[in-house]
């Protein structure tokens, strides 16, 4: 008899670990791997940038650029509503930057399958909850996980699911933990003692890739054998096994407003939004990375290319340091901080400060929001609209704004760019009228930045056979006209200068003398460049000689040269 309780025992306990190992299996059905397909113009300003990296020989850069615009991925699992309408739950930072999804679920065996085009619904960034619909009424589900109704309580056996990334490529994993605080208040950020909460810490193992995907609890009276308890949504790394999730009554509080069929106060709901961005942006630090949880996905998209290039010219090195560190981590991230400081930077004054009120909030004839600010005593007009159910900026003044208004600013850029107007090293040659001596080839070279440096080379065309070298110091002053510049420039030198009226160079048949002059050389004249031609300038000047030595014949008096040529300059980068 007491052998047949310990066999009869051992084969409950195998049938009850083929039972769940089968009830886990079955969780596949309904927990997929969501790839992001990003905006397109993200695709196509990250794509130039990748292009840059290969010319530079960054190919590790490059790389990674391509590995990411093949799409990121996170987890998310199925929910179908009491009308049988099938979505897909996750968290909403799986899903920002995306314009279009796709979930794959995929079997033990390897069979997978894909349904594509999936939309956002609906986010709460606060929650970091997003809700996602099947393309054109798709329903290709009945029924989904059962949902938990009591909350989990501290040493309850919890277990995570989902598809984190193993390099490049994402797998399947089921593991096995404990609740370990059951409403884990945390640090909003490192500023100040606010808290966000509050969430289930656990320690079931969860990996990038696994946002998204549900914690779990034994049940067995439900359908795949487990309920959900939560929201797998974020991981503290420098802590073992803390992780945590989303509790399951504020998803069903989240599911709740997203597919009401109550019309939202959408006034009622930017009123809320502006106040917490005016709020932030008084914080006494910089405000970028406040400003950039703001801006619509759109904005971001169609100005990353212009805000990395005013980035790289003009923050200083902290701040690209910071940005820097985003965007190699994630390079949509960073291109919404690098947005962020350019909107940040326009607001500021010259001493640091940045003041701002809202002055107005209008709707307008495309049913979004005119919001007006008084930044510094300075209206500056803003638009916000409705993405995935939340409002959120698409332009800000001039700074940011429609494509043309981009490509203009971002052609005027390149113009200033081209057009340069000063040189590490210049070479020029030039037609020159010696008064009293004739005609003559000039040659020079030149540094201009803005001071310049330089020699000059004059040879005679007629039979005078007038020399005149020297070299010159002075200041050039550019002013850039949108696609040209002009440079007058002013300089002062001394020169050596002989003709074939000076005699040799010692002749002391008939006296004693010099067979050259030296003069003191006073120039003045005017540069022209176009950023047509970068480089190229053209120029005239008018130069007059004094003679402070004279030759032993006195035969190169006071003399005035005018010149008209071409030249170019180079810039060596250093």
């Amino acid at each position: 008899m007491y052998m047949y309780k310990r066999f009869l025992a051992l084969a409950l306990f195998f049938l009850a670990g083929t039972l769940c190992f089968g009830q886990a299996g079955a969780l596949r059905d309904y927990i997929g791997l969501i790839k992001i397909n990003y905006h397109s113009d993200v695709i196509a300003y990250m794509g130039k940038f990748k292009e840059r990296f290969e010319k530079r020989g960054y190919t590790n850069a490059a790389k990674a650029i391509d590995n990411y615009l093949k799409g990121l991925s996170g987890s998310g699992f199925v929910y179908v509503a009491a009308d049988g309408t099938c979505y897909v739950l996750t968290n909403e930072h799986v899903v920002t930057q995306s314009e279009a999804l796709s979930i794959t679920f995929e079997k033990q065996d390897g069979s997978k399958t894909v349904y594509e085009r999936l939309k956002v619904l609906f986010v709460d960034e606060e929650k970091d909850l997003a809700i996602l619909v099947f393309d054109a009424g798709v329903k290709p589900f009945t029924q989904s996980l059962t949902f938990s109704t009591t909350a989990v309580d501290e040493g309850t056996d919890v277990f995570a699911a989902g598809f984190p990334g193993l390099g490049n490529t994402a797998i399947w994993q089921f593991s096995r933990g404990t609740v370990s605080n059951a409403a884990a208040r945390i640090p909003k950020d490192n500023i100040n003692d606010e808290t966000i909460g509050p969430y289930i810490q656990h320690t079931a193992q969860v990996d990038p890739g696994s946002s998204g995907g549900p914690l779990l609890t034994a049940a067995t009276g439900a359908r795949t054998g487990y309920t959900v308890a939560g929201i797998n949504t974020l991981s503290v790394r420098r802590r073992q096994a803390t992780n945590y999730a989303i509790p399951i009554n504020q998803v069903r509080a989240f599911i709740d407003t997203a597919l009401s069929k109550e019309p939202a106060n959408d006034r009622e709901l930017i009123a809320r939004k502006i106040d917490d961005f005016i709020k932030g942006l008084k914080a006494n630090k910089a405000v970028y990375d406040h400003i950039a949880k703001f801006i619509s996905n759109t904005c971001t998209a169609s100005n990353a290319e212009f805000a990395i290039s005013e980035l790289l010219d003009k923050a200083p090195r902290s701040v690209l340091e910071d940005i820097g560190n985003t965007f190699a981590s994630d390079p949509v991230q960073g291109m919404n901080a690098a947005v962020a400081w350019n909107i940040e930077n326009s607001m500021r004054t010259k001493s640091g400060t940045l003041k701002i009120n809202l002055d107005s909030l209008e709707r307008n004839d495309k049913g979004d929001f005119n919001v007006i600010f008084n930044v510094n005593d300075t209206l500056v007009k803003s638009e916000w609209v409705k993405e995935y159910g939340v409002f959120r900026m698409d332009t800000f003044g001039t700074i940011t704004g429609d494509k043309d208004l981009l490509a203009e600013k971002q052609k005027k850029k390149d113009m200033d760019k081209n057009l340069k107007t000063d040189y590490d090293f210049a070479v020029s040659a030039s037609y020159a009228y010696v008064l009293n001596h004739g005609s003559a080839i000039h040659v020079a070279t030149r540094i201009l930045n803005p001071f310049t440096v330089g020699a000059d080379l004059f040879y005679g065309l007629g039979a005078d056979e007038y020399f005149h070298i020297g070299t010159n110091v002075g200041y050039a002053h550019p002013i850039r006209l949108n696609s040209f510049a002009l440079t007058p420039f002013g300089e002062a030198g001394v020169s050596y200068v002989t003709s074939k009226s000076t005699g040799s160079l010692m002749d002391l048949s008939d006296n004693i003398g010099f067979g050259f002059a030296i003069p003191v050389t006073l120039k003045a004249g005017l540069m022209f460049t176009s950023a047509a031609v970068p480089g190229l300038f053209g120029h005239l000047f008018y130069e007059h000689n004094i003679i402070l030595f004279e030759d032993k014949n006195k035969s190169i008096k006071n003399h005035g040269i005018i010149g008209v040529g071409i030249g170019y300059g180079f810039n060596f980068g250093f």
